[in-house]
């Protein structure tokens, strides 16, 4: 159970300071001098449109990777992977990436939803400043999270080439 707990807390570490969430949050505090307190329905609505089209693209494209990832390597690569615990500090990533583009989407979803519900109507609607500043926030570090991802992509694919020069040597092709 204790190792549990430790395990957890530090995988909540890893969210917290990482480079994406603070980017986001940086970003997010930047726009909350800037934003309205309140934003109208149709500059939402545009904003949850153009939304929906990106994370909808990058949520396929990471999928479709996350897959190509994790059947990639074989069997004996990922036990050596496995050995020091990368495989895990690896893949991780991507489970918390595809999660948060995931609930960004949804999110994007929701809330084009809700601006349509009261188009058309005589009264204009508002978004709260909050709600447009927590969506941001969610829907950059998931966005930032991705890149962060790829980036780990890109490590996973350097030890497959370790992992080639050790089971072959050096100088097979």
């Amino acid at each position: 159970m204790k190792k549990s707990f430790s395990s957890m807390a530090y995988n909540i570490k890893r969210i917290i300071f990482c480079w994406d969430f603070i980017g986001a949050l940086l970003i997010v505090i930047l726009f909350s001098f800037i934003t309205p307190l309140w934003i109208s329905q149709d500059a939402a609505k545009e904003i949850f449109t153009v939304s929906i089209s990106v994370l909808s693209i990058v949520f396929a494209v990471f999928f479709a990777a996350v897959t190509i990832l994790i059947t990639a390597g074989d069997n004996d690569f990922v036990r050596f992977l496995m050995e020091d615990g990368t495989y895990k500090r690896i893949i991780w990533p991507f489970r918390i990436s595809l999660l948060l583009l995931f609930i960004a989407l949804l999110a994007s979803i929701f809330l084009f939803i809700l601006s349509i519900k009261y188009d058309g109507g005589s009264t204009v609607k508002y978004f709260p400043k909050w709600v447009m500043l927590f969506y941001t926030f969610v829907s950059l570090y998931a966005l930032f999270a991705s890149v962060n991802a790829a980036n780990d992509a890109v490590r996973y694919a350097e030890f497959r080439a370790k992992y080639l020069d050790i089971t072959k040597g050096k100088g097979d092709s």
